[in-house]
């Protein structure tokens, strides 16, 4: 795992908007198969695939509308690589993958983002503890929003809360650009329902096990 702290400190990590001094993928384990994996073995591991209705969104934002009103589904895998030959030579991460569905039996990929191994538990206790926005919002009760998000790698997952109704997020892309958006404003974002939050919790918990099941080996 030391190519792995390696390239964590690497001066290569992306941070977009045109940074002269960022450049290349934001996870660690992108720049290992990009930089240090070859010949690689790459593995994907399934975890849960999680419908995703239609929801209405708090505060009827301007522009989105729509957004809310699409059915899709979140894929949760686990990715590992591995340089042939070198099973101490690895390096593992979440992938989450965005669809949304136009027409039964056809979906279309929203966007795909990624997180780190090390990562990915802190994750699915956040995601847990958001429910409890639901109940009981976060911040001044004198705020007209509330967002609480876990954000790392090209992945963004979190809740927002306007004028005492909140919604669940999903998002995936370049974490500088998506956050100085306001969240309807990023395209590639499926909301959720909060009580459905529990079961994406859940398969990120999920994910996380297999992952320690992984390092073990």
């Amino acid at each position: 795992m030391l190519v792995a702290a390696l390239l964590a400190l690497a001066p290569s990590i992306a941070r977009g908007n045109g940074d002269p001094a960022a450049s290349g993928p934001p996870t660690v384990f992108e720049r290992f198969v990009l930089s240090a994996c070859s010949p690689c073995l790459r593995e994907a591991y399934a975890v849960a695939t999680l419908p995703v209705k239609p929801v209405t969104l708090p505060g009827s934002p301007r522009g989105a509308g729509a957004a809310g009103a699409r059915p899709g589904e979140i894929a949760v895998e686990v990715l590992r690589a591995q340089q042939l030959g070198r099973g101490d030579w690895t390096s593992l991460a979440l992938r989450i993958t965005l669809s949304i569905t136009s027409n039964p039996g056809e979906s279309f990929r929203l966007g795909i983002g990624l997180l780190d191994g090390a990562d990915v538990r802190a994750l699915a206790q956040a995601v847990s503890e958001m429910t409890a926005l639901e109940r009981a919002p976060a911040g001044s009760s004198s705020a007209d929003s509330v967002d609480v998000d876990f954000h790392g790698g090209s992945l963004r997952i979190g809740v927002v809360r306007v004028r005492g109704e909140a919604i669940a997020y999903v998002q995936a892309g370049d974490l500088p650009t998506v956050m100085q958006r306001a969240v309807w404003e990023v395209p590639t974002t499926l909301y959720l329902r909060l009580p459905d939050l529990p079961a994406l919790a859940t398969a990120l918990g999920q994910a996380a096990a297999t992952i320690d099941t992984l390092r073990g080996r």
